[in-house]
């Protein structure tokens, strides 16, 4: 059976030159229909047994319960995040026909958990998670190094997310170091994210874009600051007691977004503000780094040496993580080694003297 969907896959490939060969949208020969046939063929049957990632229901799970479940459980002193986004994507998947592309616009210092609630929701969206062919990952320094180079990157950006939606309109891409990335870069993404039904036939509306950046960290910190001050417990925050400082923040500051085309047409729908972390949400990160290695309930002494290393600012308050929860898992992972020596060691003292 095998060797026989071989047999069919190889003859359907050879036949692809020929569909370029005949292809004309004006008189579309005989053969050159069998063979755009014989690939539509091929696509189905591929899509059927497996052979091949496809955009559709079996591969687009947007499992949104589940997306819930791991922020609520895995993601610490970020309660306007997981609001925001679960609301934001569920809509946009469950609308039917939204009017726009989904953009959000992640900010806070690092360690505050942007890169990790982007892997919860590819996790969550698609059943390859971020293995998927339709999850387009960008990184600032990497891949936009240059500023002088700007206009080409520009250029070569809007060129991959048209072929790339062409193919999925379920597609995600997702910028990290958004504040990283020359001026002007992101002008790319604005006629996909604008109020079209389609641009030259392709419909992006259910495209999916998300933007990482340290933008606005600072502002964050000092609002944060001001409202607890107030009395204002953290729990009590609001979006709008965040959202127009790092939009402002985004268009003025240096990097990406820098008097950007998407922010001053409004067309990024949600500035999704993480907060500062305190120490009770560090332990809780380094709680859950040593379940990761399977330490399921360690003991408060292993917690507290980890969080010698970590400091906290700003100078005067000592309240929040310079670093966040960045940089634990390694911690966790020497002090775990570094237990296991010792016990090794005493073991063989030990049997040494008896």
């Amino acid at each position: 059976m095998l060797w026989r969907q071989c047999t069919l896959l190889g003859a359907l490939l050879a036949v692809l030159p020929l569909v370029q060969a005949f292809w004309d949208p004006v008189s579309l020969t005989g053969i050159g229909i069998t063979a755009l046939s014989l690939y539509a063929g091929w696509n189905k049957l591929g899509c059927g047994m497996n052979m091949k990632e496809c955009c559709n229901e079996k591969n687009i799970i947007a499992n949104f319960t589940k997306l819930e479940k791991s922020l609520l459980n895995q993601v610490f002193g970020q309660h306007l995040v997981i609001d925001i986004v679960v609301k934001a994507l569920r809509g946009h998947f469950y609308r039917g026909h939204p009017s726009k592309a989904l953009a959000m616009s992640f900010h806070g210092w690092p360690g505050g958990g942007k890169n990790y609630v982007s892997q919860f929701i590819t996790n969550s969206l698609y059943a390859k998670g971020s293995r998927s062919q339709f999850v387009h990952f960008f990184a600032g320094k990497l891949h936009f190094p240059l500023q002088e180079e700007a206009d080409i990157y520009r250029m070569h950006l809007q060129d991959w997310i048209r072929g790339n939606v062409s193919q999925c309109s379920r597609s995600t891409f997702i910028f990290d170091e958004v504040d990283k990335m020359p001026r002007g870069v992101l002008d790319a993404v604005k006629p996909f994210i604008d109020y079209h039904e389609h641009i030259d036939g392709v419909d992006y509306r259910h495209t999916i874009f998300i933007f990482l950046s340290n933008t606005g960290g600072s502002s964050i910190t000092k609002r944060h600051l001001q409202l607890w001050q107030s009395g204002k417990r953290r729990e009590d925050f609001q979006l709008r007691d965040f959202e127009d400082l790092i939009r402002k923040g985004a268009f003025n500051e240096a990097g990406g977004f820098h008097k950007s085309e998407a922010i001053e047409s409004n067309l990024i729908d949600h500035y999704v503000p993480f907060l500062p972390l305190e120490e009770k949400h560090v332990r809780l990160c380094v709680v859950e780094e040593f379940k990761k290695r399977g330490v399921m309930n360690p003991q408060e002494e292993l917690v507290d040496e980890i969080l010698k290393d970590v400091t906290f600012g700003p100078d005067e308050q000592q309240i929040f993580s310079n670093s966040g929860c960045k940089r634990l898992g390694p911690k966790v992972l020497t002090l775990i080694e570094r237990l296991q020596y010792r016990d090794m060691t005493e073991d063989a003292h030990f049997y040494t003297r008896h």
